[in-house]
């Protein structure tokens, strides 16, 4: 188990010199956000564009896109409906994408299942969170993810693993082995926050309590899209993610006194500091 510092992994993502335009760093489309939780798909949304990508797209129901779009105007929102037009809209944007961040605010209704139906075998380095990680659970025969990182926290994998939460938090290293079973990049969230895969075991040492609040997850999906987006591999997506967004929450707390009452979009000016 390594807990290198990742801070290297920086360096692999694209320059920001005078050449570049948008299109060089990257367009993450986010998949969730049904009706009552566009807050999800904002916050991971937004985390992506935090994180240095050149584009955002969020895919969404339509009673959710006003929500998601308020008060940022350079995402790019389009309502989904559960039909066949509606698949020929999501992938007309599909096709332009670089990466994928399917799940948060998802849903588990019939808009939430026909869109993990249609979307998790897309073949796009994706980000697979939040419902999408409940609806990979319900499946009869299991499935293998292409392409994907998985980011369950330690009641999801409970869930995966059909295990009780005290046996994921008592044995968390060899837990985020089993998961791999479900794609080939798993991170366990949690205290000091583990990534597995073929080549990689890492523990990250970042982060605070601050990551305990509701909506820091989703932001870390959009963090790790964002790093997929600009041409991280998975395994280095997924690492350097979550010393990011711990990193923020670090940076968070020594600005602050104390950390009580802090919200997850608190995160957002310290993720760009950390990317300085």
């Amino acid at each position: 188990m390594s807990n290198d510092f990742p801070f290297s992994l920086l360096r692999k993502l694209p320059l920001m010199n005078k050449e570049v335009n948008k299109y060089s760093f990257g367009h993450v489309v986010v998949i969730g956000g049904n009706s009552g939780y566009a807050g999800a798909a904002r916050l991971a949304a937004e985390g992506a564009l935090r994180s240095g990508a050149g584009m955002v797209s969020v895919l969404t129901q339509k009673a959710s896109v006003s929500g998601v779009l308020a008060g940022r105007p350079e995402l790019m929102v389009r309502g989904i409906e559960a039909n066949e037009k509606g698949i020929e809209h999501a992938n007309a944007i599909l096709k332009k994408a670089t990466s994928v961040v399917l799940g948060p605010g998802l849903g588990r209704d019939e808009w939430g299942r026909f869109m993990w139906d249609h979307f998790c075998h897309l073949s796009h380095n994706k980000v697979v969170d939040a419902d999408a990680l409940w609806f990979l659970s319900q499946a009869q025969n299991p499935i293998k993810l292409v392409n994907a990182i998985i980011t369950p926290h330690e009641g999801e994998a409970a869930r995966l693993l059909n295990v009780p939460r005290e046996e994921v938090s008592k044995h968390r290293l060899s837990s985020v082995k089993k998961i791999m079973k479900f794609s080939s990049t798993c991170v366990l969230k949690g205290h000091e926050t583990l990534v597995a895969s073929q080549s990689v075991a890492y523990e990250n040492k970042t982060g605070n309590a601050i990551l305990a609040m509701a909506g820091t997850g989703d932001i870390l999906a959009g963090i790790i899209g964002s790093f997929l987006a600009q041409g991280l591999s998975l395994d280095e997506a997924a690492c350097l993610g979550v010393w990011v967004h711990g990193r923020a929450a670090d940076l968070l707390k020594e600005s602050e006194e104390g950390i009580r009452g802090s919200v997850a979009s608190d995160l957002f000016p310290y993720i760009r500091n950390t990317m300085l």
